[in-house]
């Protein structure tokens, strides 16, 4: 029976990952309708890049169902007819002010991002996406098949989408937490575990849940790239589906460990510098209707704490963009703890409007540094792969230490997104 319901939904699918490049949006395209003829929000919940279970089972299933495209088959091939594409176009405007000597400043931005997404079928039990901007492509590769009742798989990726990206159904963080701009108040997204990120792993689902193991290899400026030997952090990761009361309920958690990663010029082998992972997160979400009203709700906890490296540099994970931006580290003797909770909830149709909140606190000795981030968004969808945002966000920094530190942030985004 799970198996028939994954091969059926799979069916109905279509245009599954929004895929994001820092610093832009994350968003669904147009490629995947192609290829399965079927409607954006077959596969998406309220608007893309959120998954429902049938984007889940699509995605289990490596991007490998069609619809009514003609495919290309001989003896260990079998590939759409037609190569299935989609492109970006994104423009709008940025306010930002802040309570310190900064200025208010308006940034316009038009375009502000051009992408050209291929993605699809590339073998009867394998698919890929890849992004090209700029120079460096983004990119992910799905392998899977079936063992009696679930889906076994063997993935790889390279993106800022999140370390478990290779099977990620969640909708809280990573790329598909962006709904609504969510991403910004993500406190699993702020923890740093979904910065640039090459991960390889093996993973078994259905339509109950999935575990997924991986290695990852985060790349940044103190990792020297993903230039990491073998020496790899690892993640366990797993997040259960249920129904709860007509709900599509989602509860996970994951676990990093490990040190990755060597310092700009070191040696390899055992006397590379490598940098410490350590994050513990647990996250839930559930999606549903009351009365006529379609929402969605998310929230999520990660803990990472300090730990002494050899390149005197503490946790790579453990360090929100806001403490980055006052030069706090995630050392040995601190800790870092997060909380965030949003709504996301489509009154009528068309028009979505979110609200949420984060915490984030890193423990120092001599005293904490916090943000707290108020966060409001709406979306009207013109159609389902054309979109007019604004998202605001008011963050509060205080640094015990450093009471300079200390302020007001206000960012307001407006933007349109078209994706052909």
């Amino acid at each position: 029976m799970k198996k028939m319901l994954l091969t059926t939904a799979a069916f109905a699918l279509v245009a599954v990952s929004g895929i994001a490049l820092v610093p832009t949006k994350a968003e669904a395209f147009p490629a995947f309708a192609r290829q399965t003829g079927a409607a954006c929000l077959s596969c998406h919940f309220q608007t893309f890049p959120a998954l429902n279970a049938f984007g889940r089972a699509f995605m289990m299933g490596s991007f490998t169902d069609v619809g009514d495209q003609a495919l290309v088959e001989d003896d260990n091939l079998s590939i759409p007819a037609v190569l299935n594409a989609s492109f970006e176009v994104r423009g709008g405007a940025t306010n930002t002010s802040s309570s310190g000597a900064a200025p208010s400043d308006t940034t316009y931005t038009i375009p502000n991002n051009a992408r050209l997404f291929l993605a699809g079928r590339i073998g009867s039990n394998s698919g890929a996406v890849i992004v090209f901007t700029g120079k460096t492509p983004v990119w992910m590769f799905l392998n899977s098949w079936d063992v009696g009742d679930f889906k076994v798989g063997l993935s790889a990726q390279k993106s800022p989408w999140g370390g478990s990206n290779i099977m990620e159904g969640s909708n809280v963080f990573g790329h598909r937490g962006d709904k609504l701009g969510g991403q910004d108040i993500s406190a699993t997204t702020n923890s740093g575990f979904t910065k640039q990120t090459t991960s390889i792993g093996t993973w078994i689902g259905n339509d109950l849940g999935v575990v997924q193991v991986a290695l990852l290899a985060p790349a940044s400026t103190t990792t020297g790239g993903t230039n990491v030997g073998l020496n790899f952090g690892k993640l366990i990761r797993a997040y259960a589906t249920l129904d709860v009361g007509g709900w599509d309920t989602l509860v996970g958690f994951g676990y990093v460990t490990g040190t990755a990663g060597k310092a700009n010029g070191g040696a390899s082998g055992p006397a590379a510098a490598r940098i410490p992972m350590s994050l513990n997160f647990v996250y839930a979400q559930a999606q549903g209707e009351v009365g006529d009203m379609s929402i969605g709700v998310y929230g999520d906890w990660p803990h990472a704490k300090g730990k002494t490296s050899s390149m005197g540099t503490g946790n790579f994970y453990g360090v929100s963009e806001a403490f980055e931006a006052v030069g706090a580290d995630n050392v040995a003797g601190n800790k870092f703890d997060a909380f965030s909770i949003r709504a996301d909830i489509e009154p009528i149709d068309r028009f979505l409007f979110g609200v949420g909140y984060a915490y984030q606190k890193m423990t120092r000795p001599g005293g904490d540094l916090t943000n707290k981030v108020f966060h409001l968004a709406a979306t009207y969808k013109l159609y389902q792969n054309f979109d007019v945002n604004v998202v605001f966000n008011n963050e509060k920094l205080s640094d015990s230490i450093v009471p300079g530190n200390s302020g007001t942030t206000r960012t307001t985004i407006v933007e349109v997104d078209a994706l052909m």
